[in-house]
């Protein structure tokens, strides 16, 4: 059975420790720092929850943060995690840890003061991060159960960009100016003559799921470049219509986003739009 060895005692339920190979971690247990001294070692079976993370910096911002907080509010936060990963099925930053068990601490601090931010993205949310979101009306539902607040339905959508960061390793900011940026470009796509895009079609559906990791990219300052100039010209001249509508998409992503978009995401995002448009001839 695998030992940690204790460093300090942030509370009665939680210490910070090294494992057999050193690595310094975070454990949470019910009462697993009550009395607990400095080169004490705990066995695994006492250990409800363990924190790895990789940069000594968040190890010590996640200690301070656990330090000021109640235990049941970080068992639920690393609960609603844990069903992200699982239900999401995708690794997730471990920074996540704090930046979210952080919101939602401090919005129910808030909320219990009678204050409320609104969330202006949650229809945007709901539209481009569907599965995030549901993980996001879970969260809400979990922290009613048993914390016995009800957050606003709009915590449902800053849950989710908190979990979109943590998927893209971004800033809650990129995340921010990508979604805000999808709505615009989407609107633009709408309302393109010569265009009618089914917002009910898997193709429109595998677009929308090219145009976040590009909006991502270009936010993130980490354009993709796929030097296929033979592509552009083909697409270009087969696919007039969509092909403009792509360029005027992309050219109003380089604005907002202040970086550079190669033309080859031009093309890519042209051979979608001919796929969702319903007035084309599939090729």
């Amino acid at each position: 059975m695998l030992s940690y060895q204790v460093l300090k005692t942030i509370n009665n339920n939680i210490v910070s420790c090294v494992d057999t190979q050193g690595k310094e971690l975070i454990i949470m247990g019910r009462g697993l720092g009550f009395g607990v001294k400095a080169g004490a070692r705990l066995s695994e079976d006492k250990v409800e929850k363990v924190f790895r993370m990789e940069d000594p910096t968040e190890v010590s911002r996640l200690e301070h943060l656990f330090a000021s907080l109640p235990a049941d509010q970080i068992r639920l936060c690393a609960s609603i995690i844990d069903y992200a990963k699982e239900t999401l099925r995708k690794e997730l930053s471990e920074g996540i840890y704090y930046t979210l068990t952080d919101h939602i601490c401090f919005t129910l601090q808030r909320i219990r003061k009678g204050i409320h931010f609104s969330n202006a993205l949650q229809t945007e949310v709901r539209i481009f991060y569907p599965q995030e979101y549901a993980v996001g009306l879970h969260a809400l539902d979990l922290i009613e159960q048993q914390l016995k607040v009800r957050l606003p339905e709009d915590e449902a959508a800053t849950i989710a960009l908190h979990i979109v960061n943590a998927e893209y390793s971004t800033s809650i900011s990129v995340t921010m100016h990508t979604v805000q940026a999808m709505h615009d470009l989407v609107n633009l796509l709408d309302q393109w003559e010569g265009l009618n895009v089914d917002h009910q079609s898997l193709y429109f559906d595998e677009l929308i799921v090219h145009l976040k990791f590009v909006a991502l990219s270009a936010f993130s300052g980490r354009p993709e470049l796929r030097p296929e100039k033979e592509f552009i010209e083909l697409v270009r001249k087969l696919f007039p219509v969509e092909f403009a509508c792509a360029a005027a998409m992309m050219e109003y992503l380089s604005e907002q986003s202040h970086s550079p978009i190669p033309e080859e995401n031009t093309a890519y995002l042209c051979v979608y739009i001919h796929r969702a448009n319903t007035l084309s001839v599939k090729v």
